[in-house]
């Protein structure tokens, strides 16, 4: 009767081991599925962040002087830059669905440190660039602070995921193909990647709301 005893209680203990190790399997499997950006898994998402941030932090700054086309080119990047940063601030506190803020986190992280890139580039230049957000930055922010929920999402998505990224689109590719200063030209080379990567993303996360 002992064995007996002892065998039935192994067996229940088994059964509620693996009910437990059944319902941390389900909740990994949930918590993956909450981890996608777009249509990337966070991890496939952070990884190209990474490589980005990377690349534009390997850009030498040179003390050539810039052209005048070169110096607009730099402040049109350094002032779509900081629409994006000051914005996806905003959206990383207000913002009610994880994927959203995990992308404005992704968009603060990529854009300080494509911020901090310019500035070193700009100094050694002796360029100075814009320190505040211009008036159509601010008034985006102040429309963002008035909003909640859903429409705060979908507000920031639309401004800054896709037509933001559209405009920084746009900007990059001149610099790579018309920038004649070789630390300017490395700044589009290196950046302009990241920027059509967030852009898809902000199309695909766009799309399921």
């Amino acid at each position: 009767m002992k064995t007996k005893s002892m065998s039935l209680g192994l067996l229940m203990a088994l059964l509620v081991t693996g009910a437990t190790f059944a319902q941390q399997n389900s909740g990994s499997m949930s918590s993956g599925t909450a981890t996608m950006v777009g249509k990337e898994t966070k991890a496939e998402f952070d990884s190209q962040n990474k490589k980005g941030a990377a690349a534009v932090s390997a850009v030498a700054a040179t003390p050539a002087k810039l052209s005048s086309a070169d110096q607009n080119l730099m402040l049109e990047v350094a002032k779509g830059g900081m629409m994006q940063l000051e914005v996806s601030r905003v959206a990383v506190q207000k913002a009610s669905s994880p994927e959203v803020r995990q992308f404005a986190q992704a968009e603060v992280d990529e854009q300080t440190g494509l911020s901090a890139k310019l500035q070193e580039i700009a100094s050694a230049k002796g360029v100075i660039l814009p320190s505040e957000p211009d008036a159509e930055t601010q008034a985006i922010i102040t429309k963002m602070q008035g909003a909640s929920g859903s429409a705060l999402d979908k507000m920031y998505m639309d401004e800054s995921g896709v037509k933001g990224h559209e405009k920084l689109d746009k900007v990059m590719s001149t610099v790579v193909s018309t920038a004649s200063d070789a630390s300017l030209k490395g700044i589009g080379k290196a950046a302009h990647p990241l920027v059509k990567t967030h852009l898809k993303v902000a199309k695909q996360i766009e799309m399921k709301m």
